[in-house]
């Protein structure tokens, strides 16, 4: 997983080679991408099709942590949904933000440890959550993260975009997905 996590961001320099000047809307077929966890469901905009990483495994706590992601030369989409288990209820809004934040500079090194993440508080559709971004350097390139967190129906939430500034399309496709999350209000 880790070695997943470091290709979601840094891996992204080795793959940028052969990026034309094509709008990213000519490249890529966008959609979005129904997740389900728990009893919460989200739906995020994407330029193509990601899937899961693992099945359901857990993390440090033992809670269950569900991985997907999607990368390409161009951009990357990392989302994690974390469930409470018995004896490890899930973080606060803003613990949960900083640990997302501490794992990926782990992930990222020196260059994620030289990093600094700025964070606003915003709404996804109508849910409270964090928005963070940073921006970490790397082979003369820098590699921009914005990631949102926040807890719907027992469920904690990391969507995480990332992509380089060495890449006109990856900026183009951020303008066009970044943020662009729905969050399913189903009863029950």
């Amino acid at each position: 997983m880790k070695q997943y996590i470091i290709a979601l961001g840094l891996g992204m320099v080795l793959f940028l080679g052969g990026c034309g000047s094509q709008e990213a809307i000519d490249t890529y077929s966008f959609g979005q991408k129904v997740i389900n966890v728990g009893q919460s469901e989200v739906i995020v905009d994407s330029p193509f099709d990601f899937g899961q990483l693992d099945r359901i495994v857990a993390n440090d706590k033992g809670q269950p942590l569900t991985i997907y992601a999607g990368l390409d030369k161009n951009y990357g989409v990392y989302v994690s949904a974390t469930q409470a288990s018995t004896g490890a209820p899930l973080p606060t809004l803003e613990e949960g933000t900083k640990l997302a934040q501490q794992e990926l500079a782990k992930e990222l090194g020196q260059a994620g440890a030289k990093a600094q993440w700025t964070q606003e508080a915003v709404q996804v559709d109508g849910v409270n959550a964090v928005k963070s971004s940073m921006a970490a350097g790397s082979n003369g390139q820098t590699i921009r993260f914005t990631q949102y967190t926040f807890i719907n129906k027992g469920v904690l939430w990391n969507i995480r975009y990332s992509y380089s500034d060495q890449s006109p399309q990856g900026e183009d496709i951020n303008q066009r997905v970044n943020g662009h999350i729905q969050v399913t209000k189903k009863e029950g």
